[in-house]
């Protein structure tokens, strides 16, 4: 899974980027999939839930939360993550609702 490549270079304050570099918004938190031990019985059914990019956006981070998914990072830098989504496109990518599952991760 290619979201790995970014282990650790995920940081809260970090400036989030469109696809055109236009900045939108810092990380606000971080939430990854707990590594799981084997008979835990804590395993969810199924596929592993997306790891989950928490970004405030607007002026001094008082905007709205969005909770972009691991998968549309397209490139991370020593101070910016960017996603492979134009700045005028996130208002449709339903990143404004909290996933449910997020309690579950780390």
């Amino acid at each position: 899974m290619q979201e790995g490549r970014y282990l650790g270079r995920l940081e809260p304050e970090m400036d989030v980027c469109d696809i055109d570099g236009d900045k939108f918004g810092t990380i606000a938190r971080v939430y990854r999939n707990a590594l799981v031990g084997v008979g835990s019985g804590t395993a969810a059914a199924g596929a592993p839930q997306d790891e989950i990019l928490e970004v405030k956006t607007g002026l001094f981070g008082l905007g709205k939360h969005l909770y972009i998914p691991f998968s549309v990072i397209q490139d991370v830098t020593s101070g910016c993550v960017f996603v492979n989504v134009p700045k005028d496109r996130l208002d449709n990518q339903g990143w404004e609702t909290r996933p449910d599952y997020l309690d579950q991760l780390s």
